[in-house]
């Protein structure tokens, strides 16, 4: 049952992300939390590199290097950083961190909160999603914090490259600091096909889905998904 509720997770996770540019974790992290705290950062981080290597394949023809080029090269100290969090603090605190940081991307959904896209605040919001995607394997609302403001198909495009490069950042760190072993790729392992079909479905169905639904349902799940993590870790 736990198997299957997770995969469902990551199924719906995909179809988001491969939607909207970004969501998966937020979908995914507090559902995996709560079904086992174990299937977080490190399975889930696995399950999200495949589901970026697909987008930036899909997406490459629209990617912009110069564009990324801060936010990646931030994105180095701020994975660092992400990992001595793990290292330091309790399930307790991760639990409220992986809150906050979906929070913070709900806020970038409902408000039309724009920044410039200047180099900047590529830098910023690349390091701060290095700290919050390898703690919490939630990195996309400081980067979409930034690209808000920009035409949807070129922040899916520019999200797709940043995220396979930055996932890969992650996935080192993770390995490098001891949270990501050969068990931890097992618990990954069954999730995958869930997440490949998920990013199928969305390829093939997103004309038939309206945006308000997609837009509203994603948050809805999103809050109902926080609720229940925070409930079951303070119980």
């Amino acid at each position: 049952m736990v198997l299957l509720l997770a995969a469902l997770a990551c199924f719906i996770g995909a179809y988001v992300q491969t939607a909207i540019g970004f969501g998966m974790a937020i979908v995914a992290a507090p559902i995996l939390f709560y079904l086992d705290p174990a299937l977080v950062p490190g399975p889930l981080m696995v399950v999200l590199l495949v589901m970026c290597l697909m987008n930036g394949w899909r997406f490459r023809k629209g990617l912009e290097i110069n564009l990324l080029a801060p936010a990646l090269l931030a994105r180095i100290p701020g994975s660092a950083l992400g990992v001595l969090l793990l290292a330091l603090v309790s399930q307790q605190v991760l639990a409220i961190l992986i809150a906050l940081t979906i929070m913070l991307g709900i806020l970038v959904r409902l408000k039309d909160i724009t920044l410039p896209m200047t180099r900047t605040n590529m830098a910023m919001g690349g390091f701060l999603s290095g700290v919050m995607g390898t703690s919490t394997t939630i990195g996309g609302p400081p980067i979409v914090l930034v690209m808000h403001g920009a035409d949807i198909h070129r922040i899916r495009a520019n999200l797709a490259g940043f995220f396979v490069v930055s996932t890969m950042m992650s996935v080192a760190a993770l390995a490098l600091g001891g949270f990501l072993s050969l068990d931890h790729l097992k618990l990954a392992l069954p999730l995958v096909p869930a997440t490949l079909l998920g990013n199928w479905v969305a390829a093939h169905t997103l004309h038939l889905v309206s945006k308000p639904v997609m837009h509203y349902g994603s948050l809805l799940l999103c809050t109902l998904a926080v609720i229940g993590m925070l409930i079951n870790t303070f119980s």
